[in-house]
């Protein structure tokens, strides 16, 4: 969509490139997701947090920042970590607008005559799962330690 929406938006002097509609549309999109988390987030917070804050003196920006969305924040971890996670596999969409990725240039390598051997597509494609894998996988971890840091406070 941002290949073809994005020009329609803009000026015809101002024709940007590929690479800059990908990144428009991709942001746009994560962002409508990071901004449904959050606000999910935001409306799991019992009416109790916002009273307290407001018993302490503190007004509604003061109270969102030091005391709503902290906590906020911390139960949303998990779904923040997975549009994380689906951003980075996301990225292998980019091939449609024409900006070779990762898994496209296993396919280019596959049809060169050069590397073209039998099992060319199936390492590539063990090697890209193999990367894929660790990339989420270390992130999935390092979210799990960030939770356990944080729920500390949590264990009575």
């Amino acid at each position: 969509m941002a290949s073809v929406m994005l020009p329609l938006f803009l000026p015809e002097t101002w024709s940007p490139d590929k690479l800059v509609r990908a990144l428009v549309g991709i942001a746009l999109f994560s962002s409508a997701y990071m901004a449904e988390v959050v606000r999910a987030g935001l409306q799991s917070m019992q009416k109790g947090q916002y009273d307290a804050a407001h018993a302490l003196g503190l007004g509604y920006w003061q109270s969102l920042r030091f005391i709503i969305l902290p906590q906020a924040l911390k139960v949303t971890i998990p779904n923040i970590v997975n549009s994380y996670i689906a951003l980075f596999k996301d990225t292998t969409l980019v091939f449609f607008v024409g900006i070779f990725d990762f898994l496209k240039t296993i396919e280019v390598a596959r049809a060169d005559p050069k590397w073209s051997t039998p099992v060319t597509s199936a390492t590539g494609y063990i090697y890209a799962a193999l990367v894929y894998f660790v990339f989420c996988h270390a992130m999935s971890r390092y979210a799990a330690r960030i939770e356990r840091r944080l729920a500390v406070g949590d264990k009575r």
